[in-house]
């Protein structure tokens, strides 16, 4: 039985950092042909060895593949499915098991969590892509990064000679718990959820603790309004950038010097399912789905992630990187809400309305609850001496929607989280 490292391997991670960061920062033609010559190998991988893909695919289709133009003759692959099948059940390649691999599960947040399964030269490559994300973000080697997560991660050998210390903050305890964490770790780079970064300094502020260490905020997790990151980067001085990562994919894009989230699109294929039901290739409104490059073991094929995004054309000055801008992500697909008519609309229809509010960084978080349909209750928290006047401007803000629902505003000092930290947009009871 093939037994699975203790500690991480770091010289595979280092000798892959190079090729993460080529692909990173390469031109439009390179990354068409990267993608090309990938994902044909990863098709025939699947079909030939996945048990899965060997009964859903056609072979005349996985014949003629030939890159991200085809992708649309596969079947999509949902988490529903992946659940379905489990590891036993045919999502696995040949001479890969669940004791072979490690193991990973999605945080949980909708209900419904997903486990993956990587081998350690999937890994060696993926963890790679991370720690050439914490680098173009500023990290240098003698940084300890704070990870805002429910799961700490293993130790890696550098961390011996006090390189790129690893402090683990759970965000399944309490705010003054992970605050406690955060002043024993001292960690100099912040890495998670937003609202819990912004929380565990509100807690430090509300101490008297001033907080010196951090140089960089990565956000990542979820989607935060304006207000909430500037009162993170307020309190501990920091410079912000931002990740759109998952489980299932790793990081799917980050911000550049400019703040645009690119894609990392030679690591990963999107494509999004317009309202209309057209697919695109990384452009336009719709549901993201998602195709991991490098997946020896489990490979994940047209995954649909389950968010709304939106995504542009590049039009960014950073000259670093040179793929499509995701322009937001407009929550997740399950955050519907039902109107007095009946109809089912997403959560990001009100949340547009009052997004631009939090500029003016009063406005920290927003939470939409539903009890019922046609009634919607916003939940609200904002900064202290500021409630009346937030409330007065979220009530002038949603008014366009006044016809769809019954609308209530309620401000409140904080928003409970999931148990894994995370802060959803909607919640139907």
């Amino acid at each position: 039985m093939t037994r699975l490292p203790h500690r991480i391997p770091i010289l595979p991670v280092l000798a892959n950092v190079a090729t993460a960061r080529s692909r990173d920062r390469a031109r439009p033609e390179r990354i068409a042909e990267l993608q090309a010559r990938l994902l044909t190998q990863l098709v025939r991988h699947a079909a030939a060895t996945v048990p899965h893909y060997r009964e859903v695919y056609d072979p005349a289709i996985v014949a003629e593949f030939q890159g991200p133009q085809d992708l649309s003759r596969l079947p999509l692959l949902d988490r529903a499915t992946v659940n379905a099948l489990g590891p036993s059940g045919g999502l696995l390649a040949a001479g890969h098991t669940a004791d072979s691999t490690r193991m990973a599960s999605t945080s949980g947040s909708t209900g419904h969590p997903a486990t993956f399964y990587y081998s350690e030269q999937d890994l060696s490559y993926l963890r790679a892509t991370f720690l050439w994300d914490l680098l173009a973000c500023g990290m240098r080697p003698w940084d300890r990064v704070g990870y805002f997560r429910v799961y700490g991660f293993r130790k890696h050998r550098l961390e011996r000679l006090g390189l790129a210390g690893n402090v683990h903050v759970d965000t399944s305890k309490s705010i003054a718990e992970q605050a406690d964490a955060v002043l024993a770790g001292r960690p100099t780079i912040l890495w998670g959820f937003p609202s819990m970064i912004a929380a565990v300094g509100a807690e430090l502020r509300r101490r008297g603790v001033r907080y010196p260490h951090a140089r960089v905020i990565v956000f990542a997790g979820e989607s935060t309004l304006i207000g909430g990151r500037t009162e993170a980067l307020e309190y501990f001085g920091a410079t912000a950038h931002e990740t759109y990562a998952s489980v299932e994919a790793y990081t799917i894009a980050r911000t550049c010097s400019r703040g645009n989230m690119h894609l990392r699109s030679g690591d990963v294929v999107v494509e999004v399912i317009r309202d209309d039901g057209s697919v695109a290739l990384a452009d336009g409104v719709g549901e993201i789905v998602v195709t991991r490059l490098h997946a020896e073991a489990n490979p994940l094929i047209r995954y649909r992630l389950g968010d709304r995004v939106e995504i542009t054309p590049n039009d960014c000055d950073c000259g670093t990187s040179h793929m499509p801008i995701l322009r937001s992500v407009l929550g997740r697909v399950e955050d519907r809400i039902v109107t007095l008519d009946g109809v089912l609309r997403n959560g990001n229809f009100i949340a547009s309305l009052i997004y631009p509010l939090s500029r003016e960084g009063k406005l920290l978080r927003i939470q939409m609850v539903q009890e019922r349909p046609g009634e919607l209750r916003l939940l609200a928290v904002a900064t202290d001496g500021a409630e009346a006047e937030v409330e007065r401007q979220l009530r002038a803000a949603i008014e366009p929607a006044a016809s769809q629902f019954d609308l209530d505003v309620a401000m409140v000092d904080t928003i409970a989280p999931e148990p894994n930290g995370k802060i959803r947009l909607v919640k139907r009871l």
